[in-house]
Formats: C-alpha cells, structure tokens, sequence
C-alpha cells in the first residue's frame, strides 16, 4: 500500500502538467512565424517537454506588422489582459518584438540623440507591455527574445528584392556593420528590462545564424563563427526564409527558427519547466 501512495503522489505532479499550455507570445511577424511552424513546441517535444505546449491564443497577441507601440496602447493591452485571464494556465510569456519600430524608424541619418529618443521610446514601450502582463498574475515570468542579424545583401536583387531593397534605402543604406551595430545597440537596452527585474529574462540571439548555418559559399563552416557573431557580416543567406525566387531579408527560414528557439530553450525554457517540475512536488 505504501508503495501505491509512493507512485500515486509521483503521477499526481506529472499529470497535472500533461499536454499544459502554458507559454504565450506575444509579438510581431518573427512571433507569429514561431507560432505557425509550431517551433516551440516541437523545440519542447525534442527536450523531454512535450508536455508543455505554447497556448493557441497567441495567434490572437502576435501578428505581422506590429509594433511594441502598438502592444504598448491601452486597447492592445486589454487584448493581451483578456487573453492571459482566458487561459489560467499561461505563467510564461515570450515577448519577441520591437524589430518593426526599429526597421520603420532608424536610419543612419539620424543624429545622436534623434537614436537615443527612438531607443528610449521602444524601451519605454516595452517596459509599459512587460509591467502589464506581469502584473495578470504574479506567477508569470516573461522572456525577452528579440533578433539576429538581417540579410540585405543577398536579397535586393532584382523584382521580388524590390521590398528589401526599398526598406534598405529607408533606412541610409548602411552598411552591413552599421546596422548590425545599431541593432546590437538597441537589443543591449531592451535587455536593461530584464536586469531590474528578477520575473523578466533575456536571451540574445545575435550571431546565431551565423554560428549554425556559417558560411558555405565563402568556406566558413558551421561553428566557426560563434555568437554574438562577426558584425561586418549579415546572417547567411542559407538561414533566411526561401520564397523560391528570393529569399527574406530579414525573416528566418524554420531551420533557422529552430536553431533560435533552441537556443532560448538553452538559456531560460529549460530551467524554467525545470523549476516548475520541481515546485510541484514543494
């Protein structure tokens, strides 16, 4: 009888997280990417946490086109409010945006402080979605996962390049290290969210790509180059989605997103199921 108890109080823990939805995204275009190809779970399956899926209702708090200043307006809030009360189980969410108000906004002709006010701006935007959803419930944890480097090298060219080509020449036409730069810049603010509070975490992935895909045309194999990466070079074109006839700028191809989720796995998912494993058993 003793026995039975014993295995009865080890089921117990294991079943009440079966098939749990528990993570939410919250996001832009690189968010809703995540969702369709359904990276996280399948980075989950592949860790021993098939148990953990990402809820469905993060198709309704991530979408292509927005904006941390679009999250960051009270009705948007309201969307995600509603979304997390809706959905008990959720104490984990992942917050991948900012890349659009960075893409629409900066541009090598910008002064000091005219970049200064946009980063600050973001950052503010930011801090105003993170505060709210971790004041939904005092259990949820948020991760900041952002970006790697864009490819406006290999994918300008001719007619389906057209919209690469035209958000470049928005932008000054920097160089590859220029925008590489800028872009590490701004995630190193975004990332101060994270430092002042111990319910917000961040994993960079800057340098990923280019670490797991190196580059084959120039005899840079894989792991050559380690994160955070060589700034003069963009991501390989290898990782950037294939539309057939062009390949994206600045989206990654489900490889690519793999790679990236398991490096956000690594560095906070894994301990964070771990603790929660753990916790119910407390």
């Amino acid at each position: 009888m003793k026995h039975i108890l014993v295995l009865i109080l080890i089921i117990l823990p294991l079943s009440a997280y079966a098939q749990t939805q528990r993570v939410l995204i919250i996001g832009d275009s690189w968010a809703q990417l995540q969702i369709d190809n359904a990276t996280h779970n399948q980075v989950f399956s592949d860790n021993n946490f098939a148990n953990i899926n990402i809820d469905p209702a993060s198709d309704s708090v991530s979408d292509n086109g927005k904006t941390a200043a679009d999250w960051a307006m009270p009705s948007q809030l309201q969307i995600i409010g509603n979304t997390i009360a809706a959905n008990p189980a959720i104490d984990t969410v992942q917050l991948t945006i900012g890349g659009n108000d960075f893409l629409n906004n900066w541009s090598i002709n910008l002064s000091a402080a005219q970049v200064q006010s946009l980063q600050q701006q973001i950052l503010a935007d930011l801090t105003t979605i993170v505060d709210y959803v971790l004041a939904q419930r005092p259990e949820i944890e948020v991760l900041l996962s952002f970006y790697d480097y864009p490819n406006f090298v290999d994918t300008i060219g001719g007619l389906f390049g057209q919209t690469c080509n035209n958000l470049l020449n928005d932008m000054g036409t920097p160089s590859v290290s220029q925008l590489n730069t800028a872009a590490v810049e701004f995630e190193s603010i975004y990332a101060q969210i994270a430092s002042n509070n111990p319910r917000v975490f961040h994993v960079s992935h800057t340098g990923l790509m280019q670490a797991f895909f190196g580059f084959p045309s120039q005899g840079i194999p894989p792991g050559q180059i380690m994160p955070p990466g060589d700034l003069s070079k963009p991501s390989p074109v290898e990782a950037m989605r294939d539309f057939g006839v062009t390949r994206d700028c600045f989206h990654l191809s489900p490889d690519g997103y793999n790679f990236l989720i398991q490096n956000a796995f690594d560095g906070y998912y894994l301990e964070r199921f771990d603790s929660v494993y753990n916790d119910s058993f407390e």
